[in-house]
């Protein structure tokens, strides 16, 4: 099925037609016109290179790459998981902390970023939850990782040309730890916000967000899960064993306690991957935490991300309805938008600088490290909770089910001749399928009881079960 013939199936009921006819009614001249750029989504700029050039003369990535082989001299071989938090978090030499790493002047370009289409199809995907569950409750928006704000504007705008679900939004959560985008998010929602009588709030942690909201709850992450630290495991004869960042041997004053080097390192930061000789408490645990790898033959190899499906299964406590008088919460529906596959996948971890892939040891600090998202393993999370999840489908499939040939042709009309091709280009890079369309995948929790349908969320819309379970590891 082609993703605009699937409109025709969102055309069939009388409340799609509603908000179609709105959809294209929601005109916002003079900013009728979406964010485009030329480059990928990791992309650069002569300022980032300029950082990294720097680093490579003893700057902040190598200074960091110190920190962490000091580590490993002192207490050992340390997970990739750790090494990532050392690489993204680091309260000095972190990516993350470096201030806005998004958009053109950063080395990330993002859906919201391209085009406002897609924060506009976001909120009408919401839109209809709100009209199916919600009606006459307050709400509230929870975004994890929401950048420099982007998306959440999109939404908020959309939103108010809806009425009702406008004068229901009462709060917004952004799960933010980085005083930097802290302040780009309120310069961005600030104003909005107050005008709106919206309070807007911000945690460290998905787990700092009460649960006892008697409210509806929206959730939203999109491209959060990717940068999730990861643990790595190799299946033995003897067993599951953990992947470890170690010192390269020339480097280390003690004998190595782990096998020889699995990837090439980076000659300057004097780090390399390397498979424990003993299982660890993680390695051991690794079967019970999910059925699928218990069968995998010897020479298998998975990324697993712990923190991933702690923070999953709390987005599900935050769907799920509860009536206990003490804890009440009216329930709620999430999306989750990132890249990879309802599987485990064994090589995707990676780093990108500068338009490309350059080795993950390479100037910690100064790279984006990411890794394909484990969708099975977030619905695993959801086990026992009174919420489901839906999907993934494709982005393409997604935003074409919920009206994005409608809304790029009303942007075409009021945009200048010079801006239309600008606009065609955007969006078809959203759903391209040979980059993000298919690439990129959307799955959605929920607390809706089983057996109500969930638009676009059907059996059939790809072709597929949507709510099989595969054990591929790729």
């Amino acid at each position: 099925m082609s993703i605009f013939s699937s409109i025709k199936m969102l055309k069939s009921s009388t409340r799609a037609r509603w908000l179609g006819d709105n959809l294209i009614n929601h005109s916002k001249s003079p900013k009728a016109y979406p964010r485009y750029f030329s480059t990928v989504r990791r992309s650069s700029t002569s300022s980032r290179a300029e950082s990294s050039k720097s680093n490579s003369d003893g700057g902040a990535g190598n200074e960091l790459a110190k920190i962490i082989r000091d580590s490993i001299k002192a207490t050992g071989p340390i997970s990739v998981s750790k090494y990532i938090q050392f690489a993204l978090s680091h309260p000095q030499y972190g990516y993350y902390t470096k201030g806005d790493v998004f958009g053109s002047r950063g080395d990330f370009i993002t859906s919201p970023e391209i085009s406002q289409v897609f924060g506009e199809l976001v909120a009408i995907w919401f839109l209809t939850r709100y009209i199916a569950e919600a009606r006459g409750k307050k709400c509230r928006i929870v975004e994890l990782g929401p950048g420099r704000g982007t998306l959440m504007e999109d939404m908020l705008r959309t939103f108010s040309s809806f009425p009702d679900i406008n004068s229901s939004i009462a709060a917004i959560h952004l799960v933010e730890n980085s005083e930097k985008m802290r302040g780009l998010q309120l310069a961005k929602l600030g104003k909005r916000c107050e005008v709106a009588g919206i309070s807007l709030e911000w945690s460290n942690d998905i787990h700092d967000v009460p649960t006892d909201f008697d409210g509806y709850t929206f959730v939203i992450a999109h491209e959060f899960f990717d940068a999730m630290p990861i643990n790595i495991y190799r299946k033995t004869q003897e067993g599951w064993r953990e992947v470890k960042v170690d010192l390269e041997p020339s480097l280390s004053m003690v004998p190595s306690s782990s096998t020889p080097v699995l990837r090439p390192s980076a000659p300057s930061s004097g780090l390399r991957l390397s498979l424990s000789r003993e299982a660890t408490l993680t390695s051991n645990a690794l079967t019970k935490t999910s059925p699928r790898f218990t069968s995998l033959p010897d020479g298998s190899q998975i990324e697993l991300s712990y923190d991933s499906w702690k923070i999953a299964r709390r987005i599900g406590q935050l769907c799920a309805v509860n009536e206990e008088a003490e804890n009440r919460c009216g329930g709620g529906s999430a999306l989750v938008v990132d890249y990879g596959g309802d599987r485990a996948y064994a090589n995707s971890f990676r780093a990108f600088r500068n338009h490309k892939l350059v080795p993950i040891f390479d100037l910690p600090g100064s790279s984006d490290l990411t890794a394909n998202v484990d969708f099975a393993y977030l619905k695993e999370s959801l086990i026992g909770l009174d919420a489901r999840a839906l999907g993934p489908i494709s982005q393409m499939s997604f935003l074409g089910s919920l009206g994005l040939e409608t809304r790029t042709k009303r942007l075409l009309d009021a945009a200048t001749p010079e801006r239309r091709d600008d606009i065609r280009k955007a969006v078809d890079r959203l759903i391209n399928p040979l980059g993000m369309g298919t690439q990129y995948q959307v799955m959605a929790i929920t607390g809706a009881k089983e057996g109500l349908e969930v638009y676009p969320f059907v059996v059939g819309l790809e072709g597929v079960e949507q709510s099989s379970e595969r054990s591929t590891v790729q």
